[in-house]
């Protein structure tokens, strides 16, 4: 009952405390709200802004050439600009306006049809070797691009193989009468094709991104609350009442609890508060069982809440809060992978990120949001491994507390 007094004056001081409201609750979804802004999914919602946006430029004007444009044009991932110049094309790669220029050179119909089938089944050794080049097809890409560039590249030399592939088989009589029979069975409106089309839209979905960004920045604004909690117990300090709690006949662990569960509480209403915004105002799946993301937030919060309490004990000064709080917030979170998606990330710093709370909180919201089916067992050691975390920072907290009084 003591810890429950306890507990409950801490938490009308901290709902009184509209600056820790700001930071814990607001914050969070307007730094979520920006970046589906900025992605294109929230108020400035478009399918077109998931889509790749390449510029092409056509130098060779013939059939072949405008059916390779209109391919790509009919390709549900691509946004095609047609540029009527290179200088153009280069100009609107410049300004970022779109990930990549295609060019097509004048030689493109004459490289064409010098090809066989027999090149384009052996593409690595024969005419086809050198790549785009060897069918006067040439990309650029912004430096910033990362790996982006040779993606798409990778990509759209392949639709530049479908485009030239019939050109070469009808030099050849096995593969002419078999596009002879196939376009007499395209006559035929019932017929279904043997190669189907690009497809005509391919957007992603518009929650996808958040399927990241939302458990991401839940986590790092977890454990932001370590700096709040830290403040609050200096405060405590500062005016006496922690010395005269610890006066009073109240055991440490009383005291502890206390001080540590309005804080918890308030990370597990700050969780669902994001999940259920990011449900309503973005479409955001919560995976095919919901009900996994309860023990995940609770263990999120309580490893987040255990940190700020080792912090707590271990801060002298209100400066001392704001930088070693805020640095090993922000290191934690990039590390773990809060700013970028950790599947993105290579395999050490997947490894790296295992040693923080925030990369097995991830994994586990990982494991229930983006899955087509949840596994279980993984998703529940995800949590133990966080229940551990917590544990270690209570023991400590807790060593230092008593040190400390």
């Amino acid at each position: 009952m003591t810890a429950w007094y306890i507990a409950r004056k801490d938490l009308l001081l901290l709902v009184k405390d509209k600056r820790a409201v700001v930071l814990l609750l607001v914050l969070p979804l307007l730094f979520i709200s920006i970046v589906g802004m900025t992605t294109g999914q929230f108020l400035t919602r478009d399918e077109n802004n998931q889509r790749f946006k390449i510029a092409a430029v056509d130098r060779c004007e013939t059939d072949l050439s405008r059916a390779l444009l209109t391919r790509l044009e009919q390709h549900g991932e691509l946004l095609v600009a047609r540029m009527p110049s290179v200088e153009e094309g280069r100009a609107v790669l410049k300004r970022g306006e779109v990930s990549l220029l295609v060019m097509i050179g004048p030689e493109f119909q004459e490289r064409a049809d010098e090809l066989r089938i027999s090149d384009i089944v052996n593409s690595d050794h024969g005419p086809l070797a050198a790549g785009p080049a060897s069918l006067d097809v040439s990309f650029e890409s912004r430096p910033t691009a990362l790996g982006l560039g040779r993606l798409l590249e990778g990509v759209l030399f392949s639709q530049v193989i479908k485009v030239v592939a019939p050109v070469a088989a009808r030099k050849n009589p096995v593969t002419r009468a078999w596009m002879r029979d196939r376009s007499n069975d395209e006559a035929d409106p019932d017929a279904k094709p043997l190669i189907p089309s690009p497809p005509t839209t391919g957007a992603k979905s518009s929650s996808a991104a958040y399927l990241w960004i939302v458990p991401g920045f839940t986590v790092m604004f977890a454990f932001f609350l370590i700096s709040v909690m830290a403040r609050s117990f200096i405060s405590e300090r500062d005016n006496g009442t922690l010395k005269r709690l610890l006066l009073a006949p109240i055991g440490t662990g009383s005291v502890l609890i206390g001080k540590t569960v309005p804080f918890f509480l308030t990370s597990v209403a700050q969780c669902l508060l994001l999940f259920v915004c990011g449900r309503l105002l973005f479409g955001m799946s919560w995976g095919p069982e919901p009900l996994y993301l309860i023990p995940v937030i609770i263990c999120t919060s309580l490893a987040a809440t255990s940190l700020g309490l080792l912090l707590a004990t271990v801060v002298q000064t209100d400066q001392q809060v704001s930088s070693y709080g805020t640095t090993l917030i922000l290191v934690m979170s990039g590390l773990s992978g809060c700013f970028f998606p950790r599947e993105m990330f290579p395999p050490l710093m997947k490894r790296i990120s295992l040693f923080t709370p925030h990369g097995w909180a991830l994994r586990a919201f990982d494991g229930v949001l983006t899955q087509s089916h949840v596994e279980g067992p993984q998703v529940l050691a995800c949590c133990a491994m966080l229940v551990g975390f917590a544990m270690l920072f209570i023991t400590l907290g807790w060593w230092r507390f008593r040190s400390l009084s």
